[in-house]
């Protein structure tokens, strides 16, 4: 969690409850525990849509230089044909995209619809992936202010910017978006979490070989984080698809 306003909490929505929510279920009853669980679902999912609707407009009033700008046409060619032919031969981290990103048949013709499902599949966890139950958790562990901070500081940063983990947690803390900044103990697995993620980044070019934001990294990383939380970021108006 995060010192003074939490991050986590700040533009959008929580998704998960606070530890210290945790230990009130302790002294329950059979019928306490019946009644605090009997919630609506609809209501629920309704809640979840609006904060991921909320993170996506936080998304795209971030950054509105890069709206409705053309991709960098050759890079993302180059990608696009890297990502099939990773996904055809079973080749880590592209054997995550398919089920991360929803994909039950094959992958999307369109170059541009490819990238953008491939760098957002792993944060919008549609499906199964063949990746350990440690890694899937720590992901999980990154909440909506850490992937906009962490985005909207890379991109303002620039091409060549450096992207490692480090980084990344460094730019979500000094995101003016993004109240609050992570406690020293979360940081480790703040880390990690986006490590996991520059794997795949790196797939998919949005990372160089050397740890920064390429040119199509800038264009494609607020489009795809956009797309996990089923939004476009190029829309006018409402921010869901």
């Amino acid at each position: 969690m995060a010192k003074d306003d939490d991050r986590h909490d700040s533009n959008v929505t929580p998704f998960v409850p606070r530890d210290a929510d945790n230990d009130a279920s302790a002294d329950l009853d059979d019928a306490d525990f019946v009644e605090l669980f009997d919630f609506d679902e609809d209501e629920f999912l309704d809640d979840w849509d609006q904060a991921d609707d909320g993170a996506v407009e936080v998304l795209r009033e971030a950054l509105p230089e890069l709206r409705e700008t053309a991709p960098p046409q050759g890079d993302l060619h180059a990608a696009a044909a890297r990502i099939r032919a990773g996904i055809a031969a079973k080749t880590t981290p592209y054997t995550y995209v398919p089920g991360g990103a929803g994909w039950t048949a094959a992958p999307p013709a369109d170059d541009r619809e490819l990238w953008i499902g491939a760098s957002g599949s792993l944060i919008a966890g549609l499906g199964d992936t063949p990746m350990s139950v440690q890694r899937q958790s720590t992901i999980m562990a990154l909440q909506p202010g850490d992937w906009l901070g962490a985005v909207i500081g890379l991109v303002r940063a620039g091409v060549g910017a450096p992207a490692e983990a480090a980084d990344l947690v460094a730019y979500a803390d000094e995101c003016p978006e993004i109240a609050g900044e992570a406690d020293p103990d979360d940081v480790e697995i703040l880390e990690e979490g986006f490590a996991y993620l520059l794997e795949l980044w790196e797939a998919t070019g949005a990372i160089d070989g050397q740890g920064r934001l390429t040119e199509l990294g800038r264009w494609g990383l607020p489009r795809a984080l956009a797309w996990a939380w089923s939004g476009d970021f190029d829309a006018e108006g409402h921010t869901g698809v």
